[in-house]
């Protein structure tokens, strides 16, 4: 059976209709299934709606007293469920349930613990026209979780995502504690999966009802982010990453300081010096004290190091170049060598800190033997192969 949680609050012009496609989508697919709709003492009645359905298709409702929360609502809601696959979807009509369809064929037919809704591949995208500020603010939120939490996140092209099944037995033992309204971050960094697929659907319009979301889920969805970190084991390996960075910096400044300054070398041969040394020092360091529970230590691992090295470098390249620029640009202008250098480290490290450090954990990252479904077709055929979940502290049994 499958279980479906619509968090509503204020939703009585979409509840109905969302209630019926979604039972008709899920019956389509053949799947036995229950609608749980868990409201937040909406004053529109939405509640009343959902439940006037009841004698029509499997449908019933949590009341809860004042607005709690869209992720707490899934949590409650999925406490209530008697089925082996739990889901979520939005009652507004944006996430169309008819794709409920096709998430039910891909858990099963790619035998995998979790299969997401995604706003990407073939077929996927907005049927909006987003403002720019819209776009850019999507992506900056699934780009911070992704650098966050680059082991848990960074192969997964849609964590922001509100609709996805996943099986119930990969939450046993997990106590969820989400804040605000991405439930699936909390599954994603606690639930104990190997199989991830994600189904290509085109997010729609606003139609009926508002958008909930403002400053204050804003600032818990950092605080989220942060608490999983912790949770994860990724703070810590955060912590250790920053360390080793500092000291590439410190080697990068000392020594071209040391060749262009103490030996007279023209600035440009000493970066093409201290650049390598450094980013040479932060990937063996990385090696043996970041990133080092996370390999698998075997001869495959150990011989893997130049090929690890040069995804490394090759990912680094663009931080490189602008430090390289930057330190040479302000030098002709007057800038002393310590200065300029400092300044070009420092705008090489913000470039790779918030568009490569997913790609640059990767480089000592060893993966575990697990697979993903990838992204599907239309059709529900294999596109493209995500690569495997990076092994990570996730304990068979969660008691958070």
């Amino acid at each position: 059976m499958i279980s479906i949680v619509l968090p509503t609050y204020n939703e009585a012009r979409s509840i109905q209709e969302v209630l019926r496609r979604a039972s008709a989508a899920l019956g389509e697919a053949g799947e036995e299934h229950e609608l749980i709709v868990v409201d937040d003492a909406s004053p529109d009645r939405t509640a009343d709606l959902a439940e006037a359905l009841a004698s029509e298709i499997p449908v019933k409702v949590l009341r809860r007293a004042g607005r709690q929360g869209l992720a707490t609502a899934v949590v409650a809601g999925w406490s209530k469920a008697r089925g082996d696959v739990l889901g979520v979807m939005d009652a507004d009509l944006q996430h169309p349930p008819e794709t409920l369809t096709r998430l039910a064929g891909a858990l099963s037919s790619h035998n995998a613990q979790v299969a997401i809704a995604a706003r990407s591949g073939p077929g996927g995208g907005s049927a909006e026209e987003w403002s720019w500020k819209r776009r850019l603010t999507s992506w900056g939120a699934r780009h911070l979780a992704a650098c966050v939490l680059p082991r848990t996140l960074a192969e997964i092209s849609d964590s922001m995502s509100g609709m996805f099944l996943i099986r119930a037995r990969a939450l046993e033992g997990v106590q969820l504690e989400p804040t605000g309204y991405k439930i699936l971050l909390e599954v994603l960094g606690k639930a104990h999966y190997c199989d991830i697929v994600e189904v290509p659907f085109l997010f729609q319009a606003r139609t009926l009802g508002s958008s909930k979301l403002g400053t204050r889920e804003s600032l818990q969805y950092l605080a989220h982010l942060g608490r999983l970190a912790r949770y994860t084991g990724q703070l810590r390996t955060w912590i250790r990453y920053a360390t080793v960075g500092f000291t590439g910096a410190v080697i990068n400044v000392a020594v071209l300081s040391f060749l262009a300054e103490r030996r007279a070398w023209p600035v440009v041969w000493g970066l093409l010096v201290a650049i390598p040394l450094a980013l040479l020092s932060n990937f063996f360091w990385n090696w043996l004290f970041t990133f080092r529970t996370a390999r698998v230590p075997s001869v495959e691992a150990r011989a893997g190091v130049l090929s690890r090295l040069g995804h490394y470098a090759k990912v680094c390249a663009v931080g490189a170049a602008l430090n390289a620029s930057s330190t040479l640009l302000l030098n002709w202008r007057g800038v002393e060598i310590p200065l300029a250098s400092a300044a070009g480290v420092s705008l090489g490290g913000v470039w790779n800190l918030f568009f490569n450090v997913p790609a640059i954990w990767r480089s000592w990252d060893s993966p575990a033997p697990r697979s993903r479904g990838g992204v599907l077709d239309e059709s529900g055929n294999r596109m493209l192969s995500t690569s495997e979940q990076p092994s990570s502290p996730r304990p068979k049994s969660v008691h958070a």
